[in-house]
Formats: C-alpha cells, structure tokens, sequence
C-alpha cells in the first residue's frame, strides 16, 4: 500500500460518490414515517417533488416491503398499517391516496393505482407525450380522473394483479393472481379475472 494509502485509511477517507441513503433523507425530512421493526428490500419512493415536513408516506410496525412507491403530487400520500408485507415488482402509483390497513399480504408484480394518469379524451390528451418530455410537472392533470384505493385489514392479494382507481378492498379480501380489479369488493370474497368478479365466500 502507499503512503496516500495509508494516510487515506487512517483518516477515514471515502469516495467523493458514495451512494446515499435516499430513505434516511427522506425519514430525516418527514416525508416517509415508519414504525418498529420494518424491513425494505429493494424498496423505494419517487415523487414530482416533495414538501419538507409532509408525510407522503406512513408506514406501521413490523413490515416487511420490497415494493416501488411512485408519488405524482407533493400531497400524495400512501398509508401502510402493521403487519403488512408487499413484494417485490409491486407498484404503488399514487396522485391523491392509497390506504392499505393492517395484516395484508401482496404479491409480486401487482399494481395499485388511484387515478387513470390520462384523459379518456382523445383532444385532452394530444399533448400528453409532448408533455412528459418536458418533465413530470409540465402534465395537466385538471382533466384527469382520480379517486383513492383502499386496501382493509387481512386481504391478500395475488401476484400480477391490478388494483384500480375507486376502488375499495373490504376486509379479507383475496385477489386471485393475474386479475384486474375495477369495482369494490365484498368482505371475505375471493375474486378472480378481468375484470375480477366475485367467485365465492370465505372467512
């Protein structure tokens, strides 16, 4: 080793670029809150922007999340109860609210989304693409539809599933893998396909 090598170690030197804790920046500004004994792997949050103090998003106890939280607004906000586990691949996409209670179960590569990102207006939307190259806060969502997801207590969801905007999982809800889910459920039903309609009761 050479002497700037040495010197280097006995100092505590490190690389200019050294990765950065994205999720201790946010705790440390108040945009993401979460409670005791949580573990995240490969879990994120993105956002258009962020207001210092503001909890975009809010985690309980005893969590276990390896899923990707894209915010579309600095007043987003995605709720997690305790004891919730949501796998990898999974997308929250949130402009207003998704909510997930306690004790629920996500597979892998699902999607929850509360809005449809988009005019169902072919002239609303002509300058979508254009819009998005400026950059996300150049988009003009005054003509775009949301509403919040609300995912109760004990549900399961299964992988590749789809949850949309409005919609309201009752508690105990299972979601059958591969299924689209447009309209609140029944609590204790099992649902299934595309779109995902009621297949039977459970407990």
């Amino acid at each position: 080793m050479t002497v700037k090598g040495i010197i280097k170690r006995l100092i505590g030197y490190k690389p200019k670029n050294v990765p950065v804790d994205k999720l201790a920046i946010l705790r440390e500004s108040g945009n993401l809150v979460y409670g005791d004994n949580c573990k995240f792997e490969g879990f994120s949050v993105a956002s258009v922007g962020y207001k210092k103090g503001y909890p975009n998003v809010k985690i309980g106890n005893n969590c276990y999340l390896c899923c990707n939280i894209m915010l579309q607004d600095d007043a987003a906000q995605v709720i997690i109860g305790d004891g919730t586990y949501i796998g990898p691949g999974t997308l929250i996409f949130c402009k207003e609210k998704i909510t997930f209670d306690n004790d629920i179960m996500v597979s892998w590569d699902c999607t929850f989304i509360d809005t449809n990102a988009h005019s169902l207006h072919s002239k609303e939307r002509a300058s979508d693409v254009a819009d998005s190259m400026k950059g996300p806060l150049h988009k003009n969502w005054a003509v775009v539809k949301n509403a919040p997801v609300h995912i109760k207590s004990k549900s399961w969801i299964g992988f590749n599933s789809i949850i949309l905007k409005g919609v309201t999982l009752e508690e105990g809800t299972i979601i059958g893998a591969g299924s689209v889910v447009s309209k609140s459920t029944e609590d204790y039903g099992i649902y299934a396909g595309n779109p995902a309609v009621l297949v039977k009761k459970t407990d």
